[in-house]
């Protein structure tokens, strides 16, 4: 998030392996921030767009390698694994918790739900037509990128501009 690309290949192979995955390989790719209410952290479209195309070929990169039969190991190593938790992980974990419960909803929410049904931790609910955040924040921002009212924050005071990855393309 933000200033940081994330560990996201080992993280998810390890979680693979636990289920008896066999991991072939890995690939680290940038992808366009999701940050809407923060305006240190937010890129402008040409930027987004830019990182956009440059994952689109590098997949298209890494395709061709697969069918050749090389596998990428990007992240898979235990340097990149000694990264991510010091460098990601445990840096932002204490500071993460305290936005479980952080989640705004101004009175300019409507309570059409949108916001209820795209949360991966079904942390808001509708009452009395308000949104009503519970403490499950996870910080995707999937909420606060769709809210047609612009109704939902986390990190600012108000959102900046809602980022959604077909904006990009």
């Amino acid at each position: 998030m933000g200033l940081f690309s994330g560990d996201g290949t080992g993280c998810t192979a390890r979680i693979f392996k636990k289920y008896g995955a066999e991991i072939l390989g890995g690939i680290q790719i940038k992808m366009p921030d999701s940050v809407c209410d923060s305006k240190l952290l937010k890129k402008d479209i040409k930027e987004n767009r830019q990182i956009v195309k440059n994952a689109d070929e590098r997949l298209e990169e890494v395709a061709e390698q697969i069918k050749q039969g090389r596998y990428p190991r990007e992240g898979l190593s235990f340097i990149a694994h000694m990264k991510g938790l010091f460098g990601q992980r445990l840096w932002f974990y204490r500071k993460t918790m305290g936005y479980t419960d952080k989640l705004k909803i101004s009175d300019d929410c409507n309570g059409c739900g949108l916001c209820s049904r795209v949360c991966p931790m079904k942390n808001i609910h509708i009452k009395d037509k308000k949104a009503i955040p519970e403490n499950k924040c996870t910080m995707c921002y999937r909420c606060i990128s769709l809210c047609p009212q612009k109704a939902i924050t986390l990190l600012g005071d108000k959102v900046i501009e809602q980022s959604r990855f077909e904006k990009y393309i």
